[in-house]
Formats: C-alpha cells, structure tokens, sequence
C-alpha cells in the first residue's frame, strides 16, 4: 500500500487545485519560511480525522479554508484527497478489493466536514476504522510535525502505549472493546428498565385479581352500609333529644344563682367607694408634709455642697502655694549658672575669630596653585586624546585595508570559477522540445475540465435535492410516528372512558327488554357552560343517568318486571317562571327540555359570598349553587365532595366527544401523512439513483484530468525551470563581469593604504613616548596641589564649626535667662494671691456649719409627722384591697355563670341544629325517620351500630377501589408478562456472550501487546547505539497489567547516567525519538511517515546518520521530509518545492532529481 497523490483545492495557502504526486520511496519537500510546506503536513493530518483545530493551527475547523489575500477573495470551501495505491491487498474488509482507494474530505465555512471514500459519502468512524492498524491516522506515529518528535519520547506513558497499540495493530481491538463496554452497558440498563417493567407488571396483575374478587363482595357490604348508616343517624338524634333535656334544666339552675351574684357585688363596690374616698385625703395631706421635707432636704444638700467646695479649693490653693515657692527657688539656682557660662563663652568667641582668618587665606593661596596645575594637566591630556583618536584611526584603516585584500583576491577567484561554471550550464541547457509538447496538452486538460466541472455541478445539485429530500422524508417519518402515538393514546383513553360511563347505567338488561337501552341519557345530550359542570352534578346526581323519553305512558305498565336496581325515566316539560331575576341551573344547561321542574328554582351564585348574600330571599323551595358545588337552601346547605374530575359522569362525557372528535381529526392526518411519507421515499429513492450514476462518470473523468493536468503541470514546470534558469545565468554572467572588474580597482586602492601606513609607524612610536610623560608629569602636580589644598580647607572648617557652635549656644543661654526672669516675677504674684485667699476663706466656713446643724434638726421633726401619715395610709389601703379582692372574686363567678349558660346555649343550639341535618340525611338514603326510630330493638345502643357500620366500612375499605373491567386488563397485562420474561432471557444471554468477546479481547490484547513490546524494545535497544554510537536505551512498563500499563522511554547516550530522558539536550531527544520512530516502522511499517524539519537540532554528522537511516527505511515505507538541510536534500531521489511568488499563495514545483542529473550529463 503506497501513496500516489495528494490533491489540494483551498486549503489553507493552496487556493488553486494542486496535486502533489508521491513518485518516489524518497520525497523531499523543500521552499522557503512561510511558503506553506507544513500546511502539506496539515492537509495530511486533517483528511486523516483530525478534529481539533489546535492541532491544525488555527482556532476553529474553519480557518483551514483559504482567506483571500490583497488580490484574491476567500473561498468557500476546502477539499484534501489522498489516493492510495492498494494493489497489495493492505486494507483488508470491503475495500481489499479496490487497488486504488481515495479519501477526501470537505469542509464549509459553517465548520461542517464531510468525508468520503472513493467518491461515496461516510462517515468518520468509516476513514478512521479504515486506518485501524496500519499505522496510520491523526495523531499517529508516520506523522511528525515541526517540534514533535521530542514530545514522541516525552510523551505521558498511557500516550506511548497508544502509539505501541497502533504498531500492535491492536488499535482495531481497543476500538472492538469499547463498543462491546458500550453495548453491555447499553444492555445491562435495558435488562434494569425490563426487570422494573417486570417488577411493576406482577404488582399491577396481584393488584388486578384482588379487584376482580371484590367486585361481588362490595354490592352487597354497601347495601348493608346503607341501612346501618340510616339506623346510626337515628339513634344520634334519640341521643341529642335527651342532651338536649339536660341543657334545659342546667340553663333554669344557672339562671337563680347568677342573680344571686349580682347582688352581692352591688354590695362591695359601695363599700370600695368609701374607702378610695378616705384615702384619697389621707393622701393630700401626706403630699403637702412630704413636699416641706423635700424642700428642706434640697436646701441642707446645697449648704452641704458650698461647705465641701470651699474646703477642697483651700486645699488646692495650699497645695499650689507650695508648689509655687518651690520652682521659685529652682529658677533662681538655674539663672545663677547660665549667667557664669555665658561670661566663659564669650571669652572663647573672641579668640577663635582671628584663627578663623588666618586659615581661609591658607587656603585661597593654595587653591589658586591648583587651578595652574590642572589647567596644565587638561591641556596634556587632551593632547594625547587626540593622539591616541588620530592613531585608532589609521590603524583601523590599515587592518581593513589588509583584509579587504584578502576578500577581493578570494572573491575574484570565486566570481571567476562561477564565470566559467555559468557558461558551461548555458552550452549544455535546451527548452524548445518542451514547448512543442505543451499546447496539445493543455487543450485537452481545459476540456476535461470544463466535463469534470459540469459533471460535479450535477453531483452537487443532486446531493442538495437529496438532502432537502431526505430531510422531508424524515419530517414526514417522524410527524407519522409521533401522529400513531398520540392516536392510540387517544383511542385507548376513549375507550377506558367509555367502559367506566357504561358501569355506571345500571339494569342494562331490563333496558334492552324494554327497548330503552337505544335511548338517549340525559348526562349525553346536555351541554353545561364551562365551569359548572362540578355544580350541575352536585344538583342532578343520579338523574344524570336517567333516560329520556317522549312519554311515561308507554312504559308505566312495564315497571313491574323490574326487579333489581333502579331507572328514572324523563319527559320533556315547560321550565316555570323563576320568581327571582338571578340566572337559574336551566341558564347554563342546553338543552334543557328534559331537566325536572324544580331547576327553575335553583339559582347560580360565582361564589360563596353572592349566595350567602341571597339567602335571606330563599323560600322553602328555592336554593342557590356555587361553581364549587356549594348547594344552599333557605335552612340548609350541602355539601358533596365526592365528585372531581376521575369521577364525574358529566366531564367524562364532555371528554368522550373531545376525544371522539380527535380521534377522527387524528385518522384523516395519518392517512395524508402516509401518503406523503411514500411519496417522499420513493423520491428519495430515485434521486439517490441518478447521483450513484453521476458519481461513477464523475470519478472516471476526474482520474483521467488529474493525469492529464499532472502531466502538463510536469512540463509545464521543467520548461519554466528552464527558462528561469537561462534568464538567471544571463544576468548573472552581467553580474560578475561587473563585480570583476569593482574587485580589481578596489584591490589597487587597498594595497595603496597599506603602503602608506607601514611608512608612518616609527614616527607614531616617538610622539607616543614624548606625550604620555608630559600627560603623567602633569598628573603628578595636580594630584600634590590638590592634597594640599584639602588639607588647609579641612583646618578652616574645624575653626568655622567651632565658633558656630559656641555662639549658638550663647544664643540660647541668653534666651533661657530672659525667661527665667519672666517666670520668677510671675511666681512672685501668684504667691502674694494664694496667701491673701487662703487668709479670706476662714469665716465663710464657720457661719455655714452652723446654719447646716439648725436645718438638720427641723428635717428630723418633720420625718416623724410623716411616719405617723404612712401608718394611716396603709391601714386604710389594705381595707380597699380586701374590698376589691372580693368584689373581684363575685365578678369572675358571675362571669363564669354567665359563659357556661352561653356555651348551653350555643350547645343546645347546635344540637339541634344536627338533629335536623341527621333528619335530612336519613331523608336522603331513602328511609322514613319515624318508622326507622321505631323499628329499632329496645335498648340499641349508639356505640354498638357504630361498630357494626365501621366493622362492614371496614371490610368495604379493605376490598380498595372496585375496577368491574379488571378481568380484562388482568388477562392482557398476564400476556405481556410473559412476553417481558421472554425479552429478559434472552437479554441474559446475550449479556454473557458479550462478556465473553471482552474477555476474549483481552486476552489477544495482552498477547499482542507483550509480543510488540518485547520486539520494538529489542530493536530499540539495537538503533540507539547505531545512531549515537554508543549508549543504551530501552522501554519500560510502568505497572504489571498488561492492559493498562503505560510505556516510559530510558536513554543514556554514551559517557551519561542520567535517570530521566527530560535531561537530555533538544538534539539528543530528537536523536532518540528518531531511534524509536525507526524501530517502530522496521516492526511495523506504515505506507508512508511525513517528517517535518525533524533534521533541524542535529549537527552535520547526526544529519548524516539520520539520512543513511531514512534511506534505508525507504526501501519498505514511502517517505515525504521538508528540511532546509542541504546534506537531508540531497538524499531525496525527488524534490518538490513549494513557493509562494503570488503573496498568500502555495505552489508546487516538483525535480526527479535521476533525470535532473541525466539531464545535467547530457
């Protein structure tokens, strides 16, 4: 299996159709930065399955699509091909017996691709299954991209291992596995879901059979419900009769001891009114004594407060006196001193002053000796500055002028052998055969064109009007299927509807007799405004079933042969006049012809709150109905909770016409839809036909343009290498004369200057030793001067700092006596102040103590006056409290009377209240009250009916809900079960058989792999030495299981010990991957490898070896190398080369380099 071409139309830079023939075992792809051969290696990669645009270099599937440049607009699409040449049977399956396969794949701008092989639309998995096991595909090993090959060694081991997979060929069973996983997953949740269906069927057929077994038991339970029921309400009224006799004799007895109260406690409150009044003016007069006290205690409080603030400011004014005469003292030591240092400071100042001068003028003497020696020394230096920039210079010019010689001497050389090797190519060099060949042959490429374009023109048409078929075919499918389900829904619902209606009309039997089964029922022919059919069931309830008739008269004669259940029969009748103008029952009910005559008095309310409201003008034979079922009459109200919307016969029939209706709507689409659906297959069909046929020519014709046009595009291309190549000598040729005859000149003028500069050397040698001592006499001086001058400026500093610092501190002594002065002075004032108030403050002291002890005495008198008060107030107090204590407690026996006569009251009320709702129920299950009460044994107790009715409610309540169609449902649901447990073996089985291929999977796997491993290591082990001549190298697992384990790569090139491959320099890894890859392809070869630039790390000689591995391998696998290196280049037997003379444009120039030398030897 070998690769003859690959086929490009806008993708990325090759815009135009290329095709890029694989001739040879050794293909060189060769071309500048940036001229598109990677994109070659993308184009690979993506028809391959590539599905990240990462991968790709781009950012969506997209940007592989041709863009435009400045002069071209962006195409819409982008197509790869490669053709495969299969003649050795390689590709096993349904492709084995094609000995040419090719696999394109197309891509929109939406990001939709779409694959094919030989022409036939598949899908991905179909290319990717394709390559299982050959070695080939987008991330496998025969495809290494620019920077790849080191990651190949660097790899995760789980990523390693899938490269040995595929070299296994055992890719194809991991890819088996993973759908065999899915399926038993997938089969292992139908065999869960089928057990719950099972589980959920036998629940449903144990539910079944006990309803079927109830049904006869429930007639008869609710028979004897309903008598007892009736005897239980008569004898809870014969118990509420004789309450009620008891409430009537407590109420009289409440009544006498309640007066009794009341007098009583009109008694007390006389006796309370006396006593508030005496203590109320017991009160004002312990008030007007305490309110003297108050004002005595206020004006002791604030004497009190004057005494204490005088004593403490005496204090601090004694204490601050003290203080005062204190720091007196301190300021007048401090003055003394300051006054003493002051004197010795000035004396100081005096002397420094003239010293100072002196050494300033020390130092302007010797600061104007080192301005002289450094205007010497900067004119010396500037000297030999310039010196030194005029020597560079010359030297400078004399060393280029000494290796321009020796350039212009080899240049002339080199442009002389080039002179003589051009005019040689020119003789040898002839295109005019070429250009006879090419125009016959590039008519016939136009024409074959132009039959390819309209034939893929009429594939393209039919492909849209097979899509747009397809796709109304599938709508048409699926609204057809999605039709028969809601169908059969509703079929099934009608049906369970219906079936429930008819066990709800009883004495079908009598009916049919009687001829009354075909007439209509009165729940079927009306029709109730939306919204009330809860209240009109409430009104009606039975007489829904009721059978309508023209006249009892054919009939009444008839009724006697009825022996069990019950009818009601209705006639048509006039609707009397309402007395009110409410909207009565018969307003929302049409037709109303048969309802009984009663209706007329039943009025509508929207709510609760309207028909309390119309209550109070109800007569005894008229009522009011919410929507909710709320039945109100003049004394009554009712109430039935029984009906909703699973139960009621009037919205079950309102849902038999919906669905009656729906269900003929729903047949008429099914039938139309059938119709569309066969018509859209068999359009389908024939369209799909023309394309199969239209595909077939479009292959033929497109494999005879391809020949023809790589065929001119060959000679094409060596014409224009001809042409280009005699139009390059040419000018060339022009070039060298002219760079021959500018080398000769500037020869002459190079050995001129060298001349020159010779001469002027020993006269350099002597101004350079004459300049550099002056240069280093006149450093000497500066560096003595300038010593000199530093040391009299630092004497004059010493003497400035000294006498700064003195005189700023005469300053500052000066200062602080001023202030110790000031301060003294103010010390003496405030002392003379401090004595004459603490002198002044004796006699206020005095006469407040006194007047203090005459007020306290009076407050003593008064707190006994008031003592005397309390004991008064409190005598008087604690009669009140007894007083009102048992008025209080009279109140609360009165009020407790008062409530227990209420609550009789409301208790005799409500009995009978329910006495007349138990008469009404009891009137309701058809019994008459007297008889009932009548006919019950003496001494019946109510306890003992009740538990008889709960003991038959009881069994009732244990038969659960009654279904009369459970017999059929039962026999139906068994059948299924039986089909479900069937379905559930044979699940089983199939889950074991496969658990059984996963286990035989694995097994092959963990051979195949082992048997790899251990070869491609031994090879391994055997190139790497042969590469880096030397070293050793090996795989190893990473853990025992051979299903799981990763792959590690160890290398140690010779002389190193490193413990891990991520050590190794960017060469030495790609030397490595190289020894893998190789390894790889000798135990495996795939049909081709692509290597891009994988030569660029290695030096010369690496190159070299690498090129004697590849040329070896090439002997079994195809292989295409872009490289730059001259030594990888020259190796290739065919050279491609890609340019780009259009900006943004790729393009293929191809060199059988056999012929080219052919050529080159003719």
């Amino acid at each position: 299996m070998q690769l003859k071409r690959i086929q490009l139309v806008g993708f990325k830079s090759f815009v135009d159709a290329t095709t890029i023939p694989v001739i040879s075992h050794l293909n060189a792809i060769v071309g500048p930065n940036g001229c598109g051969k990677s994109n070659i290696v993308d184009a690979i990669r993506w028809v391959s399955g590539e599905m990240s645009a990462k991968q790709l270099r781009g950012q969506s599937m997209s940007d592989v699509i041709f863009n435009g440049t400045t002069s071209r607009k962006p195409v819409g699409k982008a197509s790869v091909e490669l053709v495969f040449d299969n003649s050795d049977g390689r590709i096993a399956g349904e492709y084995a017996g094609f000995s040419e396969i090719s696999i394109r794949r197309e891509v929109v701008r939406d990001g939709q691709s779409a694959y094919f092989i030989n022409g036939v639309p598949a899908r991905r998995r179909d290319l990717v299954d394709l390559f299982l096991g050959t070695g080939l595909g987008p991330r496998s090993y025969a495809i290494i991209e620019q920077g790849m090959i080191s990651q190949l060694i660097e790899a995760k081991p789980e990523d390693m291992r899938t490269h040995l997979e595929e070299v296994a060929g055992i890719s194809k069973y991991r890819e088996r596995r993973r759908e065999t996983e899915t399926r038993i997953h997938h089969t292992q949740e139908n065999l869960s879901r089928l057990n719950d269906v099972r589980e959920e069927l036998t629940k449903q057929l144990q539910h079944l059979q006990r309803q079927s077994r109830a049904a006869e038991q429930y007639k008869v339970l609710q028979q004897d419900q309903r008598l007892l029921h009736a005897q239980v309400k008569a004898l809870q009224w014969q118990t509420f009769e004789d309450q009620l006799q008891e409430y009537r004799s407590r109420l009289s007895e409440q009544m006498t001891e309640s007066e009794a109260q009341m007098s009583m406690q009109r008694e007390l409150e006389t006796k309370i009114e006396k006593s508030r009044l005496t203590t109320q003016n017991i009160l004002d007069e312990k008030n007007g004594v305490q309110k003297n006290f108050y004002e005595l205690g206020a004006h002791i409080a604030r004497l009190e407060q004057q005494i204490q603030n005088k004593q403490e400011a005496l204090a601090q004014w004694k204490k601050e006196l003290q203080t005062s005469t204190e720091l007196w003292s301190e300021l007048t030591t401090q003055s003394q001193s300051h006054t003493e240092t002051t004197k010795t400071l000035a004396i100081s100042i005096q002397k420094l002053k003239p010293l100072l001068g002196e050494h300033q003028a020390e130092f302007q003497a010797a600061n104007q000796v080192l301005s002289v020696a450094e205007k010497k020394w900067r004119d010396a230096q500037t000297t030999w500055d310039q010196f030194q920039a005029q020597l560079s210079k010359s030297n400078e010019q004399y060393e280029i002028a000494k290796n321009n010689i020796q350039h212009y001497e080899t240049q002339k050389k080199q442009l002389s052998e080039r002179e003589q090797r051009l005019q040689a190519q020119i003789a040898g060099s002839s295109a005019a055969n070429l250009s006879k060949d090419i125009e016959p042959l590039a008519k016939e490429v136009s024409a074959l064109k132009q039959t390819v374009a309209a034939t893929e023109a009429l594939l393209n048409r039919l492909s849209s009007a097979i899509q747009t078929e397809r796709q109304t075919y599938q709508a048409a499918q699926t609204a057809l299927t999605q039709l028969q389900g809601e169908w059969q829904k509703s079929e099934a619902q009608h049906a369970s509807l219906s079936l429930l209606q008819q066990h709800q009309q009883e004495s079908q039997t009598w009916l049919k007799l009687q001829g009354l089964d075909k007439k209509e029922r009165l729940g079927k022919i009306i029709r109730v405004a939306s919204g009330w059919e809860l209240a009109i069931e409430t009104i009606l309830g039975g007489a829904l079933a009721a059978i309508c008739v023209d006249t009892f008269s054919t009939y009444h004669n008839k009724l006697s042969s009825l022996s069990q259940g019950k009818i009601t029969l209705l006639q048509k009748s006039a609707a009397e006049k309402s007395r009110l103008s409410q909207q009565t029952v018969r307003d929302v009910i049409t037709p109303n012809d048969y309802l009984p005559a009663w209706t007329s008095n039943i009025y509508l309310a929207d709510n609760m709150k309207e028909a309390l409201s119309l209550q109070s003008n109800l007569r005894d034979n008229e009522s009011v109905i919410t929507k909710e079922g709320y039945w109100i009459g003049r004394n009554w109200l009712h109430v039935n909770a029984s009906y909703n919307d699973g139960n009621s016969f009037l919205l079950r029939e309102k849902n038999i016409t919906e669905l009656t209706e729906t269900i003929a709507t729903q047949t008429a689409q099914l039938s139309v839809l059938k119709q569309k659906t066969a018509a859209a297959k068999e359009a389908l069909e024939t369209l799909e036909s023309q394309r199969e046929s239209a595909h077939g020519a479009f292959q033929k014709q497109s494999a005879e343009q391809t020949n023809a046009q790589a065929t001119l595009h060959e000679k094409q291309s060596r014409l224009n290498a001809l042409t280009e190549q005699q139009q390059r000598v040419q000018s060339e040729l022009q070039q060298i004369t002219t760079q021959l005859s500018s080398c000769e000149s500037a020869l002459k003028a190079a050995m001129t200057i060298v001349t020159e500069r010779q001469q002027m050397q020993s006269a350099d040698h002597a101004n350079r030793d004459r300049l550099l001592s002056e240069k280093s006499s006149a450093e000497q001086t500066v560096s003595s001067a300038r010593m000199n001058a530093q040391i009299k400026k630092q004497k004059a500093d010493d003497v400035q700092l000294q006498l700064s610092f003195e005189e700023n501190q005469l300053v500052v002594l000066n200062e602080s006596l001023r202030t110790s002065h000031k301060q003294l002075i103010q010390l003496t004032e405030r002392r003379d102040v401090l004595q004459t108030q603490i002198v002044q403050s004796d006699d206020p002291l005095l006469q407040w103590n006194t007047q203090l002890q005459s007020l306290l005495q009076q407050r003593m008198v008064i707190e006994k006056e008031l003592q005397k008060i309390e004991g008064r107030l409190q005598e008087e107090q604690t009669a009140l409290q007894a007083h009102e204590a048992a008025c209080s407690d009279v109140e609360t026996i009165h009020a407790q009377l008062q409530e227990k006569r209420q609550q009789l009251q409301l208790a005799q009320q409500e009995l009978l209240v329910r006495q007349t709702t138990l008469k009404e129920q009891i009137a309701e299950l058809q019994f008459e009250f007297s008889q009932l009460l009548s006919g019950l044994p003496e001494g019946a107790a109510l306890a003992e009916w009740e538990e008889k009715s709960q003991a038959i409610q009881r069994k009732i309540d244990r038969l659960g809900p009654i279904n009369l169609a459970a017999i059929d449902e039962f026999n139906t649901l068994t059948e299924r079960k039986v089909y479900m447990d069937q379905q559930c073996t044979d699940l089983e089985e199939a889950l074991n058989i496969l658990q059984e291929a996963i286990r035989k999977i694995d097994r092959e796997t963990r051979h195949l792999f082992k048997d790899t491993f251990d070869q491609l290591n031994t090879r391994f082990q055997k190139l790497f030495p042969q590469i880096f001549g030397g070293g050793q190298a090996g795989l190893v697992l990473t853990e025992d299981d051979l299903l799981t384990a990763g792959v590690i790569v160890k290398a140690q090139p010779p002389g190193k010990r490193n413990t891990t491959i991520h050590l190794l320099s960017g060469g030495e890894k790609t030397l490595t991957a190289i020894s893998l890859m190789f390894a790889m392809f000798q135990l495996n070869p795939a049909p081709f490898c692509v290597l891009d630039e994988v030569d660029a790390p290695l030096d010369d000689l690496n190159v070299g070896r690498f090129c004697h591995l590849v040329k070896e391998m090439a002997k079994d696998t195809q292989f295409l190398v872009i490289s730059h290196n001259k030594i990888t280049i020259e190796t290739a037997d065919y050279l491609m080369g890609v340019t780009m003379q259009e900006p943004g444009v790729s393009r293929i120039v191809s060199v059988d380099m056999e012929k080219a030398v052919e050529l080159v030897e003719a």
